[in-house]
């Protein structure tokens, strides 16, 4: 059978309450306990004071008359030495004190010995019963002896009392009615305390359920204030962390499908009006206009490229193919490719000076070679002429320092830190028409980078426009992205 589940505020509540209830009936129980047992040994120690008073007055009795003739078969003797003895005719002796802790003594109108008379049996020497009533066997005793003149002349047998009677069963009861009660009492506030620190625990859950149920269900959740216990706070600060970073991830997703949409649109607009314009007749063939469609065909199979391994990288991770070569001669290499197209666009590209032996490096060569390019394609396209992209590398013990910068226009210092965003690209001072890249290039700089194990940063140049500095160590393990 499976047992019905409860919200965590009733479940805290019937903890601590049962918790607290469990508590309040044991130390009741135990103060019961102590209240009948510290009542039975007041009760026995007062009867043993009587029993001896009790004796002292057999006693002066008996040194007038030692063969306790004035007793034997005499009701009403026995009646005077109790009535004697309760101070019924004459002075009324006080009660001893009860023990500590039971509250009001007995009601002073009650017989101070209660149903002393009852229990209280005298023997002569011969042990032949003189006064008191016959008591049943098997009761434990009291038992005093009666001297005179060191001669025991009668034994006084005293049973215990079973059960209090009259005032001292009436304060017995007003003392077990009194804690039962007020355990009673605590077991309900308790409970009530129980439910109300259960519910000041439980809103805070009540509040993250909720949150948590508006991420889950698409919707997006307000922000949490932190409240309750501290882990709670500290969960809730982390939902409000995650509902943050979730509303980023969900804005990125739309920006991408927007950026990617209007990148993809450009080249299939221009691919399609020139197909119609050949249908139609308005354009011939030409290798020209052939030309420009293949132009734009290969800027659509760059911008799907770049796109699929930015995705792969994020999925998957990077592939990459880790082998020993040189790293000055493949930067080298990489870099004199370009002087022509920097020429072409009127720029000068500064390269350094070959280095003398070679460095051996394990890297991905190919994914380097395309970092390299990347870079050089991104300050050739955003660079003015006349202008300068200059390229530097250092090399120390375990690794190498690259960085590519270039002259005006520069970077606003707000968009720096988004330079390695994916689709994004400075739209006024570094935008140069329809020239610019898909914006792409500098976050894949960045995912062959970090699968190098490597960083790269931004900053301006004091060319007058971008600094890109690179750091990758010689020794590349592969970082999982």
């Amino acid at each position: 059978m499976t047992l019905p589940r409860f919200r965590i505020a009733h479940q805290l509540a019937l903890l601590m309450a049962g918790a607290v209830v469990l508590a309040v009936l044991g130390v009741g129980a135990l103060s019961l306990w102590s209240l009948r047992s510290g009542f039975n040994d007041y009760l026995q120690q007062r009867d043993e004071e009587q029993l001896t008073r009790l004796v002292k007055l057999v006693e002066r009795r008996a040194v007038a008359d030692p063969s306790m003739a004035w007793l034997r078969d005499d009701r009403e003797a026995m009646r005077e030495l109790m009535d004697e003895l309760t101070g019924r005719g004459a002075r009324r002796p006080g009660p001893p004190p009860p023990p500590p802790g039971f509250g009001r003594s007995p009601p002073p109108d009650a017989p101070i010995a209660g149903n002393l008379p009852d229990r209280v049996v005298i023997f002569d020497a011969h042990g032949e019963r003189l006064g008191g009533h016959e008591q049943a066997p098997g009761l434990p005793r009291s038992v005093r002896a009666v001297l005179v003149n060191g001669t025991t002349v009668a034994t006084l047998e005293m049973s215990p009392e079973l059960a209090p009677e009259g005032g001292d069963a009436i304060f017995l009861q007003r003392q077990t009615k009194g804690l039962v009660g007020a355990a009673l009492l605590m077991a309900l506030l308790s409970m009530w305390v129980a439910w109300w620190v259960a519910g000041r625990w439980s809103r805070p859950l009540q509040a993250l359920q909720l949150a948590t149920h508006r991420i889950a269900s698409g919707h997006r959740a307000q922000l949490l204030v932190p409240e309750g216990s501290l882990e709670i706070a500290q969960l809730m600060e982390d939902v409000n962390t995650m509902t943050q970073s979730l509303s980023r991830l969900e804005n990125a997703r739309r920006l991408w499908i927007a950026q990617i949409s209007h990148e993809l649109r450009t080249p299939l607009s221009v691919l399609h009006g020139e197909i119609e314009s050949i249908e139609d007749g308005a354009r011939q063939p030409t290798p020209a206009v052939m030309a420009g469609l293949r132009d734009e065909v290969l800027q659509l199979t760059r911008l799907v490229n770049d796109l699929y391994t930015l995705s792969v990288a994020d999925v998957e991770g990077l592939q990459c193919e880790f082998t020993p070569g040189d790293a000055p001669g493949l930067l080298l290499r990489a870099s004199q490719r370009f002087e022509l197209q920097a020429s072409q666009r009127g720029l000068a590209l500064s390269l350094p000076a070959p280095v003398s032996e070679p460095i051996s490096a394990f890297w991905d060569f190919g994914r380097v070679e395309q970092l390299l390019g990347n870079l050089l394609s991104n300050s050739l396209c955003y660079t003015d002429a006349p202008g300068v992209v200059r390229v530097q590398w250092h090399f120390s013990k375990n690794a190498l320092s690259l960085t590519v910068e270039d002259s005006a226009p520069g970077v606003p210092p707000a968009d720096l830190s988004q330079l390695f965003e994916p689709l994004f690209r400075v739209e006024r001072a570094r935008q140069r028409g329809a020239d610019h890249g898909s914006g792409l290039g500098l976050s894949i700089v960045r995912t062959i980078v970090l699968a190098h194990g490597g960083k790269v940063t931004a900053s301006h140049s004091t060319l007058g426009g971008l600094r890109i500095c690179v750091e990758l160590p010689l020794n590349a393990q592969g970082k999982s992205l």
